[in-house]
């Protein structure tokens, strides 16, 4: 499956016109990649409401953000603007988003000083020449570096791939279990901010392309701690128990705060799955994440540890 989020991803706001607006777009798309390796993401071609929720929702998945302010020429067309109304809004969602410093700001020589939104948001970007792209191209790598833009950011916390633990037994409020988990690092590596009261849950279950609702929605367990919250200092991880193997019965099932007893499967088929979580904690972005997950039950009599099951991130 195709990767939804990785650090490092820059959203390029600038103008949507054929010719030079999107001839610089794609040449500051290859800057970003091939110079800084970071994950580009142009909007071309917004023709409908879906479009619009579409690069509203690759905006907030976003780390950094370019703004670049071309002038326009009206003289000669209907256009009643000198600028890009759409960037300007796109401006003003981003620090709507938090985006704080992790902002460039570029405007054309020439654009009116008081036109847009900059001016409320943003009020020192960094002018270049009139129709000078090469300078244009200058200054962002020049404002790339004394910013230290690295693929290894997120605005988001970040997810790494999960690890099978040793067996031990568990006991909660629904009894004691001799099990297997799966975990997830869940980095924070925001250094201005602490990720407060971080949960997660359970969200979806696919199973060849069919979705299956999940009985247990409540929030699962923190490796290494008690409860099922857990606040994230900057530059920090935490570990997340995103499921458990049972050594006394077969089936896939959660370590949560849900308190039936005894504690019923999610899964209790052979076969191969997608479950889709979501993570949120106070003041940062929500993440949600897949995890493949291979499986197949292997009695106990004919091995030391009744499983058999893989898992990887797939996003």
């Amino acid at each position: 499956m195709r990767r939804l989020k990785m650090p490092g991803k820059v959203f390029i706001s600038c103008g949507q016109r054929e010719g030079r607006e999107k001839e610089i777009a794609n040449r500051v798309a290859k800057l970003l990649g091939n110079d800084f390796n970071l994950t580009p993401y142009l909007a071309f071609e917004i023709q409908s409401l879906d479009d619009i929720m579409a690069i509203t929702k690759q905006l907030s998945s976003s780390d950094y953000f370019i703004f670049i302010d071309f002038l326009r020429d009206i003289k000669n067309s209907k256009q009643d603007l000198p600028i890009s109304l759409f960037t300007h809004q796109e401006l003003a969602l981003a620090h709507h988003l938090g985006f704080g410093e992790n902002i460039i700001a570029l405007r054309e020589r020439g654009v009116p000083e008081r036109e847009g939104f900059i001016w409320y948001v943003q009020s020192n970007p960094e002018f270049f020449g009139r129709n000078n792209d090469d300078e244009l191209i200058e200054i962002l790598k020049r404002k790339i570096k004394d910013k230290c833009w690295t693929s290894e950011f997120s605005r988001h916390l970040v997810i790494n791939n999960p690890k099978l633990t040793d067996p031990f037994f568990y006991t909660d409020h629904t009894g004691r279990y001799y099990q297997r988990v799966w975990e997830v690092r869940v980095d924070n590596r925001r250094s201005d901010i602490a990720a407060v009261d971080t949960v997660c849950i359970l969200d979806k279950i696919e199973n060849n392309g069919e979705l299956i609702e999940p009985h247990d929605r409540t929030y699962l367990k923190w490796s290494g701690q008690k409860g099922y919250r857990q606040t994230i200092l900057s530059n920090d991880y935490g570990k997340l128990a995103i499921f458990a193997i049972n050594a006394e019965k077969p089936g896939i099932f959660l370590n949560s705060l849900q308190d039936i007893t005894p504690r019923r499967a999610i899964i209790d088929a052979d076969g191969d799955y997608k479950l889709g979580y979501k993570l949120f904690s106070q003041g940062l972005p929500l993440v949600e994440f897949q995890v493949k997950v291979k499986y197949r039950w292997v009695p106990p009599s004919k091995i030391k540890w009744p499983l058999k099951t893989t898992a990887m991130i797939v996003w």
